[in-house]
């Protein structure tokens, strides 16, 4: 074969090794997010899969057995791992879109069943129970961090079935200044944060986004890039093989 074929296959080459690589940094950042901050996902557990942590480490993965059929199919000059390779970059490339779209079509709607499950949540999971802490050192790790108590206000605790018909909050809503065992059993709110954690979960949520956002940018240009590569690469081997 001649050079300019050498040259399409080594390109394509080494737009799957940036592949890999970005599926590496992809998988990193999602373990490293999910172990600073993965106790959020444990408020809304309906959502925590699609957290941007869960995603990270799934496109990782993903990326990872992809560059790995675009790799081998170039080295080897194999027409099927090279198609398959095709394949699976379109399929991704097409998910990529509808899941933009759905999330940019349904936002608010997404906003009001997430809003709903974090009432629930305080209401009827945030336990009494001592030997349930999974919900408990949730809340009360976003309500310290975020500086903010409840959904809306202090006022969603006072249904919360760990304490029927009391007016208390957990004592990680309590003000740093004013922070003391059982500060939350006063029935003093000038004591508690008096914003809700809502917002703050949004803006959180959105600011680590942009992450997944960039990452999602740059794996899109380079599948496009890498789409033309292979289907350059399989044409040249299918006339190769028919010319022979």
């Amino acid at each position: 074969m001649g050079s300019g074929f050498l040259v399409i296959k080594y390109v394509f080459y080494g737009f799957n090794c940036l592949f890999w690589l970005l599926g590496c940094a992809s998988l990193g950042v999602g373990v490293w997010l999910h172990q600073n901050k993965g106790e959020y996902g444990a408020i809304a557990q309906s959502y925590s899969f699609l957290s941007a942590p869960a995603l990270l480490i799934a496109a990782g993965v993903v990326i990872l057995v992809v560059g790995f059929f675009g790799c081998c199919g170039a080295l080897a000059e194999n027409q099927c791992m090279l198609l398959t390779y095709f394949v699976l970059v379109v399929l991704i490339f097409v998910l990529q879109i509808v899941a933009a779209i759905l999330a940019f079509v349904h936002q608010d709607e997404i906003n009001h069943v997430l809003e709903n499950e974090l009432l629930v949540g305080i209401k009827d999971k945030y336990p009494g129970d001592p030997r349930r802490l999974e919900m408990k050192d949730a809340w009360d790790l976003v309500q310290i961090e975020l500086g903010c108590c409840g959904v809306y206000n202090y006022s969603d605790w006072f249904k919360s079935h760990a304490w029927p018909d009391k007016d208390w909050v957990p004592d990680s809503c309590c003000r740093a200044s004013q922070h003391s065992t059982l500060c939350g059993r006063t029935g003093n709110p000038a004591m508690w944060q008096s914003h809700g954690c809502f917002n703050e979960l949004k803006y959180w949520l959105t600011q680590h986004l942009y992450i997944l956002g960039v990452v999602a940018i740059t794996v899109g240009v380079i599948q496009i890039l890498g789409m033309v590569a292979a289907m350059v690469l399989y044409c040249c081997l299918r006339n190769n093989k028919y010319y022979r």
